[in-house]
Parts: C-alpha cells; sequence; structure tokens
C-alpha cells in the first residue's frame, strides 16, 4: 500500500511539474458514436491524418481558414470573442442566420493584425456586445460578427475503398438534399484518379477545403473501376439506396 501510495504521490508531482512548466502533455482519442444523418457541415479526417471541411450547403457556413501574406500586410482568418479576450479558431462552422454584424470597406482597413482585433473591440464596444460569445470572421476589407453558430463535428468514416489517397465511404442519409442538384454521371475523375460506373449514379460536388470530396447516390448496384497512373487498377462495388463519400485531399507530391 505505502509504494501504491507514493507512485501516486510521484504521478501527481510529475502532471504538476508539467503544468508548472506549459507541457502538459495531450492525447487524441477517438470517440464512437452512431448517427441517423450526415450534418449539413462536417468535417472528414482520411487515414492520411489530414482534415477535408465540406459544407452541403452554398451558404449559411463560415469556413475559418487562416491566410497571412509573406508581407504579412494580408490576412483573413477568425476569432472566438469570449469575455473580452479573442481566441484564434480554425476549422468550419454552420451559421444558420445572417452575421448580427457586417462591416466592409473598399480599401483596406488595416494592414495590421493587432489593429484589426482594436477595430473589431470597438465595434463590439459600439453595439454592447463585450460580453458576448461571438464568432468573427475578418479579412483585409470584412468582418463578419456571428452571434448563433455551431463548429462541424469532425467524423472518421470506415472506408469501404481506396487507391492512394482516394477514399471511398459508405454514409448515412444527408439532413439536406436536393435531387435536382444531383448530377446523373457513369464518369469523374478526382485528380489523377479516374472513376468509371457500370451503370447511372448521382453525384453532387459540395464545398470541400483543402482538397475535392463528392456526394454519390447509387439509385441501382454498380461496379466501379478507379484508374491512376500511380496504382494498380481497383474495383469496387457500390449497392442499391446508398450514400457514398469520396474524398482526397490536395496531392502533396506527384504520386498521390
Amino acid at each position: 500500500m505505502e509504494g501504491e501510495k507514493k507512485q501516486t504521490e510521484e504521478t501527481q508531482e510529475t502532471q504538476q511539474e508539467q503544468k508548472q512548466e506549459g507541457r502538459e502533455q495531450k492525447y487524441e482519442v477517438r470517440i464512437l458514436r452512431q448517427i441517423s444523418y450526415l450534418p449539413t457541415v462536417f468535417m472528414l479526417k482520411t487515414k492520411w491524418g489530414q482534415v477535408i471541411k465540406i459544407s452541403l450547403i452554398s451558404d449559411y457556413f463560415i469556413d475559418c481558414a487562416k491566410y497571412v501574406s509573406r508581407s504579412k500586410l494580408t490576412f483573413e482568418g477568425c476569432f472566438k470573442f469570449d469575455k473580452g479576450k479573442f481566441e484564434e479558431s480554425r476549422g468550419i462552422y454552420y451559421t444558420p442566420v445572417a452575421s448580427a454584424i457586417s462591416v466592409y470597406a473598399r480599401s483596406k482597413m488595416t494592414r495590421d493584425l493587432e489593429e484589426m482585433k482594436s477595430f473589431i473591440m470597438a465595434t463590439l464596444e459600439n453595439y454592447g456586445l463585450t460580453n458576448s460569445k461571438l464568432l468573427i470572421s475578418y479579412s483585409n476589407y470584412t468582418i463578419e460578427i456571428y452571434d448563433k453558430y455551431k463548429k462541424a463535428p469532425l467524423f472518421e468514416f470506415s472506408k469501404i475503398a481506396e487507391q492512394g489517397h482516394l477514399e471511398i465511404y459508405n454514409v448515412p442519409l444527408p439532413k439536406y438534399i436536393r435531387p435536382d442538384e444531383f448530377e446523373v454521371t457513369r464518369n469523374m475523375q478526382m485528380y489523377n484518379h479516374v472513376i468509371e460506373s457500370n451503370g447511372d449514379i448521382k453525384v453532387y460536388h459540395p464545398y470541400s477545403s483543402p482538397g475535392l470530396a463528392y456526394l454519390v447516390y447509387v439509385p441501382e448496384y454498380v461496379m466501379l473501376t478507379i484508374k491512376s497512373p500511380d496504382h494498380e487498377e481497383k474495383l469496387t462495388d457500390l449497392y442499391s439506396n446508398n450514400y457514398y463519400i469520396m474524398a482526397h485531399p490536395v496531392p502533396t507530391r506527384k504520386v498521390d
């Protein structure tokens, strides 16, 4: 018992030391969950670790990709604002209503990011929003302030097929769907992968970044043939009345 107590005390001391030194170790874990519908806005994590942001609608979402030019004079990104503090945020958000406040300028409001924070804070003070929890999208020319928003969930679906960095997943029925936005086809291409079907399939091209993602509906069973100059030919079965996502992150080298 004394040995166990001593070990526990040593573990607690080590954790306390790590916290004091600012190096508390964090671990990535997977939480298994079941979903009945595919959300309107979500993020897809691939086998290779890349995350593709996907929106099945053309508006009511914000992609919080950060960009800063080499000169650092041009920039865009997002902040979460809470208790008077700005915190950089990335990912993609569902915004069910229009922004609470929009600020636009024909010329650059500022070329300095810290000054941009001052502009945003002054705007929040003018509208009495300094005590609110907000999502703020900004660039040199615009400020959009949202009081209604939800960060998209991150999913790792089970693959049914892959070829290089191209992956195919079986997914639930989408929560949002407009049949007239689907294209009937038997041929697709994702970077240097050519995908051929022996029957008609329906394809929707959602917003996706970085990389490509297609939502596919299969009315009747088909077989896909996937060809690429970098890989062996691949055959894959897709079953009737099912939805699939085909995804490919941005290639980082010649072979993908």
